[in-house]
């Protein structure tokens, strides 16, 4: 089990720094298109679309790696006041009765939503009109890597849980 968590680990690691990147792709769209419109007086039809992609693909694929590192958005004004023992079984029980309903049902809906798009070859109804399947295509991805980096952290809550018997 201990060669499964680190494998899940690893992928959501590689994905997060990875996925780190592309907000430089974001922040150069945002630039050019501030030149291009203050500067020269031409807009572009695709800046914010393209720049609404981008920051959705980081921050989707992102998640798993927050979870990883715990430093996704918890609430911690009453679990703060218990042991660490305690916050663990609270972190496996919530996995089980919030976490894996959640992200599941979130995974599978976004597995047919994406599946729609590619059937219709979705475009947008802008003038630019950009393929729509293929970002519809990060939701499942990214849904998958927050469920795998869930079991992973399960996996490891319940190991501490063996260990502090």
């Amino acid at each position: 089990m201990k060669k499964l968590h680190q494998w899940i680990d690893a992928i959501n690691h590689v994905v997060g720094k990875g996925i780190s990147y592309l907000l430089i792709l974001t922040a150069s769209i945002v630039i050019y298109e501030v030149f291009m419109r203050y500067l020269f007086n031409k807009p572009t039809i695709w800046a914010l679309e393209l720049t609404t992609f981008t920051y959705g693909a980081h921050f989707m694929l992102g998640a798993g790696y927050v979870y990883l590192l715990r430093q996704h958005v918890n609430i911690e004004v009453i679990e703060q006041h218990f042991p660490e023992r305690v916050r663990a079984l609270l972190r496996v029980i919530t996995f089980w009765i919030l976490f894996l309903p959640f992200v599941g049902s979130m995974f599978l809906r976004s597995i047919f939503y994406a599946q729609k798009s590619w059937s219709m070859w979705e475009r947008a109804w802008t003038a630019w009109a950009p393929p729509l399947y293929p970002i519809k295509t990060v939701m499942p991805l990214a849904f998958l890597l927050l469920l795998l980096q869930g079991f992973s952290n399960f996996l490891k809550d319940v190991e501490y849980l063996k260990r502090t018997k």
